[in-house]
Order: structure tokens, then sequence, then C-alpha cells
């Protein structure tokens, strides 16, 4: 009995799966780092581009930390030469890198900007300079140039709109229906899924195993999809589909 109840417990503390690990830095990626200088300024802004120009820059080497940085308050950080790697540090004290940006790239904590890193860090993956841009001087910027935010806008709006859907699918749809919208983005417009427990997909989801292991159930019955070993066909992609409405 005392052998059984410890091996539960080994098994609740034992941590996220290497393939979570990678799901979850596949995620970050896409939320770290996407906006560009580009995206900002457009391509014949030079006012803008010399008011960037004027701002606190510094030069780092391979190796060197530039966020967290020393700057207080919320903070960009805008690529300006070289390559930056977008690094989070697992639990178990290893860094997994996220992705690798360059030249041109804004990333940083600045909600304004629609920037936050979630708890990664950025390091020199060569020798780089980087531009800091502070709350105060994009908002001087944003003023001086109103394309600036019109432009912020057109970035962020529609990832705003993206994340209020997610979390209305979280917050009031049947758990059938995400077990339904998560295969339909893990097969990634195939008809199969493959190589996924239904606990790691529970930990996609944030519920418990038996609660996927149920909802898989149903599709099953309703003929939407067919479960093999670590192996599941998705027969009828359309219903699938119509189930991630809510």
């Amino acid at each position: 009995m005392a052998k059984g109840t410890k091996t539960k417990r080994k098994r609740r503390t034992k941590g996220p799966s290497e393939k979570i690990r990678s799901l979850a830095a596949i995620s970050l990626a896409n939320k770290v780092g996407y906006l560009k200088l580009s995206d900002l300024v457009g391509q014949n802004s030079k006012s803008a581009e010399s008011a960037i120009e004027k701002m606190p820059k510094r030069n780092f080497k391979s190796g060197d930390t530039i966020y967290p940085s020393s700057h207080k308050g919320p903070v960009a950080c805008l690529v300006r030469s070289g390559k930056v790697n977008i690094v989070r540090t697992a639990s178990t004290g290893r860094d997994i890198e996220v992705k690798a940006v360059d030249a041109g790239t804004i990333f940083g904590d600045m909600p304004t900007l629609g920037q936050s890193m979630l708890g990664a860090k950025a390091v020199a993956a060569e020798a780089s300079k980087v531009t800091f841009i502070g709350l105060a001087e994009f908002e001087k910027l944003a003023t001086s140039s109103p394309s600036v935010a019109l432009n912020l806008a057109r970035q962020i709006g529609p990832r705003l709109v993206d994340a209020e859907r997610r979390h209305e699918q979280s917050a009031f749809q049947p758990v059938t229906s995400r077990v339904a919208s998560l295969l339909l983005k893990l097969g990634g417009g195939a008809k199969e899924v493959s190589g996924y427990t239904h606990q790691e997909m529970a930990d996609m989801l944030g519920v418990y195993r038996e609660t996927v292991t149920n909802g898989i159930a149903e599709l099953k019955q309703d003929n939407l999809i067919k479960v093999g070993r670590k192996r599941i066909t998705l027969q009828n992609l359309d219903a699938l589909r119509k189930m991630e409405t809510i």
C-alpha cells in the first residue's frame, strides 16, 4: 500500500513530458518576438526611424543576457544587428531555446506594444546591437507619427480577437468540443493525429485524463473519429470543425 502511494506521488510530481515542453515552446514562439520594426513604421517613415535611432542602444557579446534588463518599467528591445535567442528555463533548470530572432525584431515586456516575454529571457546568439524603447519614448513616437499607432493596432488587433476567442472556448465550450478542436489543431489539416497519449492531450487542455478519454469516446461513438494505439483518424473534418463553434 505504501509503495502504491509513493508511486502515485511520484507521478504527480513528475512534471510535463518533453513533448509537452516542446509544444509549450512552440506556443511561446508565436507570442514572443512576433513584431517587426517594419510592422510599426512601414517602409517610408524616415522620421520614425530617425527618432528610434536616437534611443538608448547597447552592444552585446555572444552569450550575454539581454533580457531581463536593468531598465526600470516597461521596455521593448529592438534588435538592430546580430541574432538573439529567446530562451525559457524549465523546472529542471535546463534552458530550452524557443526561437531565434534577427535584426528588425521587437521583443520585451510592454503591454502598450502588445509585448510580453511570458517568463522567457533573451540571450545574444552572436555579437548584437539592441535599442531599448521605454514606455515614454514609445508614446512620444506614436504621438509624433500617428501611422505608428495605426500600424500597431493592425498588428495586435487580430491577435487580441484570437486570444479572446480561445478564452471563450476555454470558459464555455463543452470539453468534447475542445477535444475536437485540439485534434484538428494537432492534425494540422491532415486526417490523422498520432504520437499523443490521453494524458498529454489532457495537459494541453488543462483537464483530467479521464475527461479527455470520455470526450474521445463520445467522438468515436458519433463516428467522427476512429481510435487506434496512439493514433486517431479524423473521419469527418467538417463535423469536427462545426464543433469548434460555441
